[in-house]
């Protein structure tokens, strides 16, 4: 018994030794453990497992509200109801007006607040928190031009634009007179709300006034289905003429179109670009001959911007006029154009010829300048719908004519080199050099009348003036679809609207929503695998519902340098629910071959009962590195031309169209 008591004894104190020493040796891995975390280095950002940590949420803190729709607190509608759409904590009270909304399991909730005419202000509350939203619903008016505080030149003509309800009846009361507003005739590609129209009119200022006039207030009246909405504009204010401000007739020519801004005050252009625009009128008219003056371009400027609605110009010593700034669109920020400063400028210009050579798809013309003055450029002879000055925007041609181009320097007084031009070149057959008193032009003669097909500006890396032609494009007949081999053809397609830009927005007979941005882009890859099987490289400026800005699109243009640009749209035209038809315009004359061409080949097909061609002035038509041909293709506003637009088999016969009229084009020019 004594033995055996001793031994059980033993045991039990070596059991109890042995826990002892595991709860140490845990107790120590424990601390351990912690002392590794914490000494553990932080996670790259940017590696998944920073984004993995950062992504889950504490379970013990509520989510806060987070609202997609609307995405301003104050903004103005015409709809009658909007929409409230967002995330929130399930578990957490959220009020809409006082009416409490029960999310989805998600935390995902809609809600729909029916508005009134006028003011709305509608409140959500979560977590005692009151978010306050302010809609101002109209009716009849969506937006009035120029609304704000303006400043006009003396003798400028003020343009009224409203964009009412189809049907309105639409006035302007200023300056003691009614001006009654009118349909405006080129509706196309004017961003209004679906049924509503651009209502237009104008006023004449004075033009004696030696100081700055005070003529108060625009008042815009506009009617429709009973309905009266009137908006009140800041104060016109006409200023005095420019031929009170500083002056300097010594440094500028005493004839053609150059203005006598002074001096001392120069402009310099910043952006890739600048479209020019007579100096001598305050309007906001694109014109074929409107060059482009690339960046670096600089020149004496007027010391005041001259305004037109929203936009400001400055007037250059050249007699061009370009934007101080460009809002691609009202919501967006504004793109700055120019910089403005203090300085002085040589008293003349010096040009000096280095080099014509062929470089890929172009001629390249380079030349040295003593500094970065502007340039007019110009194709002719060519005649127009409408001569430059014309107050009816309506440039079309019949054929392009030119037989050369003219590139002025403005005050180059010197041009030196023995102007050279390759004997196989493809454009140009010979040159001339017409020297004047306070400049000099550079003419280069077309080796085929009408045989020129786009040109762009640069400074390159030496500060050298560059100017670039595109060659003809060289195809041949072939036995695919389109009737050619495009094999070395760059095309860029520009695919309308996207993102928060749906465009013309339609719902079928059976209440299915259409976005114009879809369909364009639907239309374009079908266009883009025609003329891939055919041997053409086709870039699309974007390929995924996403917004890009007209400039953005312009800029992309100006970096692929291809042979052609189709621009994919679709139409709508409210109050006319049966009208539809096929639409292609152009800008530049040597734009017009390209769209007779998709006009043709579209019409052919007999999807659409009518088929068009006109000029106008859509931005991306108006680069000039190519032809440029939009394409409106049929009216969403008509069911049945909706109806097309879901149609895969009309789909594919409108791609083959446009991707034949861009072939046939080519074939023609290799006649």
């Amino acid at each position: 018994m004594p033995n055996r008591t001793r031994k059980k004894t033993y045991n039990d104190q070596t059991l109890l030794l042995l826990v002892g020493v595991l709860v140490v040796v845990l107790i120590g891995v424990i601390c351990l453990a912690i002392v590794m975390g914490d000494a553990k280095p932080e996670a790259d950002p940017g590696s998944s497992e920073a984004s993995t940590e950062a992504s889950i949420p504490s379970q013990s803190t509520p989510l806060g509200l987070t609202m997609t729709n609307p995405q301003q607190q104050e903004m103005v509608v015409m709809e009658d109801k909007m929409v409230f759409e967002g995330f929130c904590d399930p578990s957490q009270t959220l009020l809409i007006n006082g009416l409490k909304i029960t999310p989805r399991e998600d935390g995902g909730f809609t809600h729909t607040e029916f508005l009134v005419l006028g003011e709305n202000e509608i409140t959500v509350t979560y977590q005692g928190e009151d978010r306050v939203y302010r809609i101002t619903r109209r009716y009849v008016v969506a937006s009035c031009e120029p609304m704000g505080a303006q400043n006009f030149s003396s003798g400028a003509t003020v343009y009224f634009k409203i964009s009412a309800r189809a049907g309105s009846q639409v006035s302007a009361s200023f300056n003691g007179k009614t001006i009654q507003l009118a349909e405006d005739k080129f509706q196309m590609g004017v961003d209004v709300p679906e049924g509503f129209l651009l209502y237009t009119g104008e006023y004449k200022l004075p033009s004696t006034n030696l100081s700055d006039v005070d003529l108060g207030v625009i008042t815009y009246t506009a009617t429709c289905d009973g309905i009266e909405e009137t908006f009140t504009s800041g104060n016109i204010t006409c200023l005095r003429p420019a031929d009170v401000l500083a002056s300097d007739p010594s440094v500028t020519p005493n004839y053609g179109d150059y203005i006598n801004v002074g001096s001392g005050y120069i402009v310099e252009i910043i952006n890739h670009t600048a479209e020019t625009f007579y100096g001598a009128t305050v309007d906001d008219y694109s014109h074929p001959v409107n060059n482009y003056l690339p960046a670096g371009t600089v020149d004496y400027c007027s010391t005041q911007t001259v305004k037109l609605g929203s936009l400001s110009y400055v007037v250059l010593r050249s007699g061009q006029r370009v934007y101080v700034e460009m809002r691609n669109n009202p919501t967006l920020a504004k793109i700055p154009m120019v910089d403005r400063y203090r300085g002085k400028l040589p008293d003349h210009n010096e040009i000096g010829f280095v080099s014509m050579t062929e470089s890929g798809r172009h001629t390249v013309l380079t030349l040295d300048c003593l500094w970065k003055a502007p340039f007019y450029f110009d194709l002719k002879p060519q005649s127009y719908q409408n001569p430059a000055n014309s107050s009816d925007r309506n440039y079309s041609i019949t054929a392009l004519t030119a037989e050369y181009v003219d590139i002025t320097f403005c005050y180059a007084t010197v041009f030196t080199g023995e102007i050279s031009i390759p004997a196989n070149n493809p454009l140009f057959k010979s040159a001339e050099l017409i020297r004047r008193e306070s400049d000099c032009t550079l003419r280069l003669y077309l080796k085929k009348v009408g045989g020129f097909y786009g040109w762009d500006s640069y400074y390159n890396e030496n500060d050298q003036l560059c100017f670039q032609f595109l060659n003809p494009a060289k195809v041949t007949a072939s036995e695919n679809a389109l009737g050619a081999d495009l094999t070395g053809i760059k095309v860029f397609i520009d695919v309308g609207h996207g993102g928060s830009d749906p465009g013309t927005v339609a719902k079928t007979e059976s209440g299915q929503s259409v976005y114009e941005a879809d369909r364009n882009l639907v239309l374009a890859l079908a266009v883009k695998k025609y003329l891939e099987d055919a041997g053409a490289e086709v870039i699309l400026d974007r390929t995924t519902d996403v917004r890009i800005t007209v400039d953005e699109r312009a800029r992309m243009l100006k970096q692929e340098k291809p042979d052609y640009c189709l621009s994919i749209h679709h139409n709508s035209i409210g109050g006319y629910p049966n009208f539809d038809r096929f639409e292609t315009f152009y800008f530049t004359p040597f734009a017009q071959l390209a769209t007779k061409f998709i006009k043709n080949a579209t019409a052919e097909t007999g999807v659409y009962s009518n088929s068009i061609m006109n000029w106008h002035h859509f931005f991306l038509a108006r680069q000039t590195v190519c032809p440029v041909v939009l394409a409106e293709n049929g009216y969403m506003s008509c069911n049945a031309a909706l109806e097309k637009t879901l149609d895969p088999e009309i789909i594919n016969i409108k791609a083959q169209a446009l991707a034949k009229g861009v072939a046939d084009y080519f074939l023609e020019i290799n006649k």
